[in-house]
């Protein structure tokens, strides 16, 4: 596109050479914005202490783009030095991956009550007033058009609502996930923490010009506390898959078993618990089933999971290949024969759609999800992409990985593995962009 770009001040906390999954979207409207008449800017952490990093990401941001990086206070490092752990060990995956005896030590206690009492609304709070510093120095020197924040770490909310304050420029809160008592929040806080906390949220989806969720239902899980904040501003914004990942990436070897494969990370409640039953009873009945199949989990596991694997009788069957790089998960993930989706059962858990889902749209793979009734299960069925069963089901997990492994074998697979250009990143962005201009003309 030709013609004088408008600029959009992208706030996110997580931006190359952040890895894992959180990085991905606002790494890809980076990529992509530019064709839709948009120039990025960018406002993130610098040194930051993420959970995984690729360099190799480095690579996909366009040459010119601005990025600042403003300092950032970050007390995981002290919790590591607190509580013993490793200082390269992931925080998210420690804190939300304890067993028992963990959570009684005294560190762990004091670490946890410390997370949930002061760090509202995350441990990212240290940044904001930095970032809004950084911020204000951009967009006296940027002639910034929107400003755009995606979630979370909610942090960067709040420094997209001090801005929009401040300067009265378009504001659009791109939420990742919901908020309060989401999966990797605290689900505890001390009252005036959780007031507190609760009028952050109020705020946020009060003040900003357009609201943008990933899903239906983390929109109306922030509604379900916010109700007089139904109104037109919400908009839908899947995540993706970008086509050009998946471009010249060589498969890993295929294995003589059928592989399943898990990529990304696995910790508290989302974990293959209820699957190792199933695959647990199939041993027991010593069915043929388990010698045509491999389990194979790609990514960030907890200590406490990995410990249930291995003391598992069908242990021989599953390999573990740690964290690696976005190209690296690509080739494991290409190179298998079906995707395992794991979302809990739980209530809140119903507005999920993860990124690996749309990855494993993206590679083409049948998909088996273990999984409650909600958005993912719902589009599953609506593209036929696979098979669903309860996440606590043994019986119906069983019932559905013995469906696929046949129809996987027998070459007679019914699901529809097309890729579907609705879930491209580059067309996302472009309905990014759409929104954009939407909130500039209400000026």
């Amino acid at each position: 596109m030709t013609g004088k770009r408008h600029k959009v001040l992208l706030i996110t906390y997580y931006f190359p050479p952040s890895g894992g999954s959180g990085v991905q979207r606002p790494l890809k409207f980076v990529k992509y914005l530019r064709e839709f008449g948009w120039e990025p800017v960018v406002l993130t952490a610098a040194n930051a202490d993420y959970p995984a990093y690729d360099q190799t990401l480095l690579q996909e941001i366009p040459n010119n783009v601005h990025i600042y990086r403003s300092r950032i206070i970050e007390p995981y490092r002290l919790y590591r030095k607190f509580t013993g752990r490793q200082a390269n060990e992931s925080t998210d995956i420690a804190t939300l991956t304890l067993d028992e005896q963990d959570k009684h030590k005294l560190s762990e206690r004091v670490a946890e009550w410390v997370r949930s009492a002061l760090f509202v609304p995350d441990a990212r709070i240290g940044w904001l007033p930095f970032a809004v510093d950084m911020g204000k120095k951009i967009i006296a020197s940027e002639n910034i058009d929107v400003i755009l924040s995606t979630a979370p770490p909610y942090t960067t909310h709040l420094i997209g609502l001090s801005l929009h304050k401040l300067y009265g420029i378009p504001w659009v809160a791109d939420f990742r996930d919901s908020w309060i008592g989401w999966l990797s929040t605290p689900q505890w806080r001390p009252k005036l923490s959780r007031t507190l906390e609760r009028r952050m949220e109020a705020a946020v989806l009060a003040r900003a010009s357009r609201l943008l969720s990933v899903t239906p239902g983390v929109k109306e899980d922030l509604l379900s506390r916010n109700p007089r904040y139904r109104d037109d501003r919400w908009q839908l914004l899947y995540n993706g898959y970008d086509a050009e990942d998946f471009a010249g990436v060589t498969p890993a070897p295929k294995h003589d078993k059928i592989t399943i494969i898990y990529s990304g990370s696995l910790y508290g409640n989302r974990n293959p618990e209820y699957l190792l039953r199933a695959l647990e009873e199939l041993h027991k009945e010593d069915s043929p089933l388990l010698n045509k199949i491999r389990l194979l989990f790609v990514g960030r596991i907890g200590e406490a999971i990995i410990r249930r694997m291995q003391e598992s009788p069908v242990n021989s069957i599953i390999e573990r290949v740690p964290y690696v790089t976005h190209t690296a998960s690509l080739q494991h993930l290409l190179g298998s024969n079906i995707a395992l989706l794991i979302i809990d059962d739980a209530p809140e858990n119903a507005g999920i759609l993860t990124g690996k889902l749309f990855e494993y749209i993206g590679a083409g793979l049948p998909i088996l999800a273990l999984a409650p009734e909600g958005n993912a299960a719902d589009l599953i069925r609506q593209y036929k992409l696979g098979l669903i069963a309860h996440p606590k089901r043994v019986e119906e997990i069983k019932q559905a990985l013995a469906a696929m492994v046949a129809a996987c074998a027998g070459g007679a697979v019914s699901w529809n593995t097309t890729k579907h250009d609705r879930f491209e990143r580059r067309v996302l962005t472009g309905e990014l962009a759409n929104i954009l201009a939407s909130v500039m003309k209400k000026l």
